[in-house]
């Protein structure tokens, strides 16, 4: 059976929700002091170091149970998206961060979620 979501963002093989919003970047890791004379020395430790924010306005319990069987090993995960810097999509090594699980509401007995957040850093 082919799946209702469109494959913007995979964990692990598999395809999430599709997000409400994603915002990408990208940052570098440096090492900064100044030195007796005052000047700032500072090293490049990494650079592209790559980061996804995600979050879902409204999630049912199946949909939201997707996401969080995918994340369940948390560190080493093979993510999957499009990265703007490399004009592709890409799959790359990263942790999730920490999520929020806000609960709106109640239906038949199942929590609504809205607002969910959730973060991948490449590791």
């Amino acid at each position: 059976m082919a799946s209702k979501y469109t494959g913007i963002l995979t964990v692990e093989g598999t395809v999430l929700p599709d997000p409400s919003k994603m915002d990408t970047s990208d940052y570098d890791i440096s090492s900064s002091e100044r030195n007796a004379n005052g000047i700032m020395v500072s090293q490049i430790i990494r650079e592209d170091v790559h980061k996804v924010e995600c979050s879902w306005n409204v999630l049912r319990p199946d949909d939201y149970m997707v996401i969080r069987n995918a994340i369940k090993k948390k560190f080493g995960l093979n993510v999957t998206y499009f990265l703007p810097d490399k004009n592709e999509k890409q799959t790359l090594e990263m942790y999730a961060g920490d999520r929020t699980t806000p609960i709106y509401t109640f239906e038949n007995g199942e929590p609504v979620y809205k607002g969910f957040t959730l973060n991948f850093i490449e590791m």
